[in-house]
């Protein structure tokens, strides 16, 4: 008597290291990597197997394997539109008040004794001439509940920290609840209809400015709008 082993359906959204090798099999000669990773998209369907004339194995994706990737795609664009759009209405509130903002600033920051690239989503600060007057405030953007756990578990804070008064994050309606959320951080919730509330001050602290966050904010260009700014309710 034969059996037929039915395909066990693939998690959707694919977990982020299983979406990875796929991508990887679809760009490459397919090479297996002979690892559970490989198991979980042999029993998903997403891939078989190509035994080659010197005896090891390649992946090829199948049409399950293909719909994955697709699906893939367009979320990880919806969400990228989304994540624009919210920083788009953060930054435009903040330019609106008179603060300078920047979107695309990439600077240095050294924590216990390393040096690590910090490229926060909004920054900005108040237009003054004295050092301790300029309140530099950073909002991280997040509008996926995943990438949200991901800033959480990384500790990103630290590295705003010498930025930053304070900072913030910007989380999407839906995702989580103010509460989740550690209280070193500001929370705002951005809605579909491009408004951002405020749901917890931050906390204020210290903060040093120097050199090199001074290079790095001269390399950067300023944020301007010319279109409607977004509303936020403080």
């Amino acid at each position: 008597m034969s059996t037929r082993n039915e395909a066990e359906p693939a998690p959707s959204p694919l977990p982020r290291r299983h979406a990875a090798r796929l991508r990887h099999y679809w760009g490459s000669q397919g090479w297996a990597c002979h690892d559970n990773i490989d198991i979980d998209l042999l029993r998903w369907c997403l891939v078989h197997e190509q035994a080659g004339r010197d005896s090891a194995s390649r992946f090829a994706l199948t049409e399950a394997g293909r719909a994955a990737l697709g699906a893939g795609l367009k979320r990880n664009r919806s969400a990228r539109d989304a994540h624009s759009e919210a920083t788009t209405a953060v930054a435009s509130h903040l330019a609106s008040i008179g603060r300078l903002v920047f979107t695309e600033l990439s600077v240095r920051t050294e924590h216990e004794g390393r040096w690590r690239a910090c490229k926060p989503d909004v920054f900005s600060l108040v237009r003054g001439l004295r050092a301790d007057h300029l309140a530099p405030q950073v909002h991280e953007i997040k509008v996926r509940r995943a990438d949200l756990l991901c800033e959480l578990r990384a500790a990103k804070i630290e590295r705003y920290r010498e930025l930053a008064a304070s900072i913030y994050l910007v989380i999407a309606e839906g995702i989580a609840e103010p509460g989740e959320i550690p209280a070193d951080y500001g929370v705002a919730v951005y809605s579909p209809d491009a408004r951002v509330r405020i749901a917890r001050p931050a906390p204020i602290g210290d903060y040093t400015l120097e050199t090199r966050h001074w290079m790095a904010l001269a390399r950067a260009t300023p944020f301007t709008t010319e279109t409607a700014t977004a509303q936020l309710s403080l």
